[in-house]
């Protein structure tokens, strides 16, 4: 279908942990939002052992379906729905899709990791460089934390050169709070285990990534609780981003509270508080293994990435449905 300008096109993401809900207006240069939600649902809850818990498909459609509503406020073109980690390498995901095709009238389509990390890169450098800025040979390191994985992605303007998503996520590293309390010992074997695979992963990028000294950027929920809670800490401190001696204070804070469900800061909303601990504990992974003392953050994300690349010439292709190709 040709988009026209005025016309609306909306981007779902079913995520590990939260949903994304984004709608776009085309315009002679370009999009912009006219609505925007998130809202945790947990898809990835309790699907260690590669299936998807029936009542966490439960409340997926719950919230697809106020999403629906939602979206009937407004006369959209096209809808792109993806799904990534939360469903990459689950078994019983069809009756699921249908369900969700049956509820929406478009069937979800599961992404690489590879393309979710292209995806994300496309969304935050779009933002960060300008729409018109090509030319640019500031290279970038966008990073992605999610519920069920953590999306490292290199490049310069808006072209990823290298994309990279492992198992690291803040929903599924729950797994290292045995009965949910936080203990030191506990959120040091999360932090040590995120950090080997990270190390790893970088180990898959080209030399020229470490010859780049790239700008760092962060975008996902995980990054902005913990900027979110940092900035409440500093009280009379407008500095946005994530700074390592502020982080290591954090992180030391943690261990006051007896569980996970425990966690309440100034700035935390309610529902980061029972995978705060373990957000935070990849996040010193990263700064870890990166080897960094600040990254800066953005708002944009994988469904801003969804809008752009289907507005770009020459975009990714999906397969309707299913996984990608």
């Amino acid at each position: 279908m040709n988009l026209t300008v005025g016309s609306y096109v909306a981007a779902i993401d079913m995520g590990s942990n939260s949903f994304h809900l984004l709608i776009a207006q085309v315009q002679s240069n370009g999009w912009c939002a006219v609505y925007t939600e998130e809202r945790r649902v947990q898809l990835a809850a309790g699907a260690d052992q590669g299936s998807l818990q029936s009542e966490a498909q439960e409340r997926a459609l719950l919230c697809l379906q106020d999403y629906k509503e939602i979206l009937a406020r407004y006369r959209i073109a096209e809808l792109h729905v993806v799904a990534t980690a939360s469903l990459r390498g689950v078994r019983n995901t069809l009756p699921f899709l249908s369900a969700v095709e049956d509820l929406l009238g478009v069937l979800p389509t599961i992404i690489s990791g590879e393309q979710e990390a292209e995806l994300v890169y496309l969304g935050v450098s779009t933002k960060l460089l300008g729409k018109a800025d090509t030319s640019s040979q500031q290279h970038c390191l966008v990073i992605d934390i999610g519920g069920g994985s953590t999306e490292l992605a290199w490049g310069f303007a808006h072209r990823m050169v290298k994309g990279v998503s492992v198992d690291v996520g803040c929903l599924h590293y729950l797994r290292y709070f045995p009965d949910g309390e936080l203990r030191e010992e506990h959120f040091n074997a999360a932090r040590d285990a995120a950090t080997v695979i990270f190390k790893q992963a970088l180990h898959r990028f080209p030399a020229a990534f470490w010859e780049s000294s790239p700008r760092v950027v962060g975008c996902s929920g995980t990054l902005l609780a913990v900027e979110q809670v940092l900035l409440a800490q500093a009280e009379n401190s407008s500095s946005t981003g994530i700074y390592l001696q502020q982080l290591q204070a954090l992180a030391d804070s943690l261990f006051s509270f007896n569980t996970v469900d425990d966690v309440r800061y100034p700035g935390l909303t309610e529902d980061r508080r029972s995978i705060f601990a373990s957000g935070v504990a990849i996040v010193m992974a990263l700064f870890e293994a990166l080897n960094i003392s600040s990254m800066q953050l953005s708002q944009h994300g994988l469904r801003e990435g969804i809008i752009e690349n289907r507005l770009a010439e020459g975009g990714l292709t999906f397969q309707q449905g299913g996984q990608q190709q």
